[in-house]
């Protein structure tokens, strides 16, 4: 006899099985224990999950630059107090470094949708958006982007990362045409291009 579909008992294994393997390590039925209240508290603290990926790419990035630049290597903590500093919801550069060298970057952590090879429209937006301060700069940034090395960092999850970027830049607006690239390690930076670097 088959097992007539129960919706509670679904969501109850999904929750219990995430908290008891990613969390506590311990096998309890912690969905019966909270009310809706509680749910309400978590989804709260959970809103700001996409902010905590995004921090972490921006500081993985930070080193990738320390690695890639000297004068961000001797001036880290300086930079990283900056990020540390800044609101999630602050309109400058994710990532602005000024002095003997310049760099700007914006960090985004989108996943394509449905786990394809294409970014959804919103996304899709975002990026180019970015992708557009980079080069002509941003109306609250007193700075031009065009003394900078300019990068779009995406977080890597995977073959459909690449696709869905790949995807992008075969179909940007023409204006920006040509002045996307995608990182490697053979690449020459230049200052007229934004460099989509992919970290994990």
């Amino acid at each position: 006899m088959v097992q007539k579909y129960n919706r509670e008992d679904e969501l109850k294994e999904r929750f219990n099985q995430f908290i008891s393997s990613k969390v506590t390590g311990e096998n309890i039925d912690y969905y019966s224990k909270l009310s809706i209240e509680d749910f309400v508290d978590i989804k709260t603290a959970l809103s700001d999950i996409n902010n905590i990926i995004t921090y972490k790419t921006t500081i993985r990035f930070m080193d990738w630059l320390r690695e890639y630049f000297s004068y961000v290597d001797a001036n880290y903590q300086v930079y990283l107090n900056e990020v540390l500093g800044a609101k999630p919801s602050g309109n400058g550069y994710d990532i602005m470094v000024t002095g003997d060298v310049n760099i700007i970057a914006e960090i985004k952590c989108n996943k394509p949708i449905n786990s394809g090879f294409k970014f959804g429209s919103a996304k899709r937006n975002g990026i180019i958006k970015d992708i557009q301060g980079l080069l002509k700069g941003k109306s609250k940034v007193n700075f031009d982007p065009k003394s900078a090395y300019k990068f779009l960092v995406i977080y890597d999850f995977g073959e459909h990362t690449l696709k869905a970027t790949e995807h992008l830049i075969k179909n940007i607006p023409s204006e920006y045409r040509g002045k996307v690239e995608l990182y490697t390690y053979q690449t020459q930076l230049t200052l007229d291009k934004v460099y989509v670097v992919f970290i994990k």
